[in-house]
């Protein structure tokens, strides 16, 4: 994610606008073993419940459907957030493109519950570091250079933008469960092709859920944003 210098922040202040909210991100070190406290868990919630947990269906038959099941769970999810508004059709749609061009099939792993689908994580490639260098232009040879540093060479970081349990699943050990399972998985999928690094964000400083979660995988906080408001009228 990008960032601004601490300053930023005075002049902001200094225009009639008061902090809200703050947002999180956190870096994970893939390399590093998963946790023994969090292995416990998985294993705990894998013998006592009927639990799988699988890639995203890319093929052309399921992958719309997948996608908006993806979004159907985070829209459960994620419905008591601080600021969540439910994704449109249109939004949908326009992440549905960007899904079926980047996202490989273990990019993405689901839980699924008694055979019902309650959880998922979701990894996508740093494109920043993908496009760095290449001046803000594809032509004529900058789309080449992406295709091959996405397919062949591989970025080293990478980036968690979502995440979600189903609500009625969320303060229970086997909701903690379900999120460390999907996490593991992906991590596991881009440790094995070449993608150690990855950036969890955002996280509401307030989600303590998730913080908890986070903080059993053993990733440790980087970044602080912080969200402004400002009465009109």
């Amino acid at each position: 994610m990008n960032y601004n210098h601490r300053y930023f922040e005075q002049h902001i202040t200094a225009a009639g606008y008061c902090p809200v909210q703050d947002l999180l991100t956190y870096e994970y070190d893939g390399r590093l073993p998963f946790p023994d406290r969090a292995m416990r868990l998985v294993e705990w919630a894998r013998k006592r419940n009927s639990i799988t947990v699988r890639p995203i269906r890319k093929d052309s038959k399921n992958i719309d459907q997948e996608i908006a099941l993806l979004l159907d769970i985070i829209n459960d999810a994620w419905s008591d957030n601080w600021g969540f508004v439910p994704m449109t059709k249109a939004e949908i749609a326009d992440l549905a493109t960007v899904f079926k061009i980047l996202l490989r099939p273990g990019d993405v792993a689901i839980a699924e519950y008694n055979g019902a689908p309650v959880a998922f994580a979701l990894i996508m490639p740093n494109l920043n570091e993908v496009i760095r260098d290449l001046g803000g232009k594809l032509f004529p040879f900058g789309w080449a250079k992406i295709l091959w540093r996405l397919k062949i060479r591989k970025p080293f970081t990478a980036r968690m933008p979502l995440m979600g349990v189903r609500k009625a699943l969320q303060s229970s050990p086997l909701g903690a469960a379900l999120a460390l399972m999907v996490i593991q998985e992906t991590r596991v999928f881009n440790i094995a092709n070449g993608t150690p690094i990855g950036e969890l964000s955002w996280i509401l400083d307030q989600n303590e859920g998730v913080k908890n979660v986070i903080d059993l995988v053993g990733a440790a906080q980087k970044k602080r944003y912080r969200l402004f408001e400002k009465p009109l009228g």
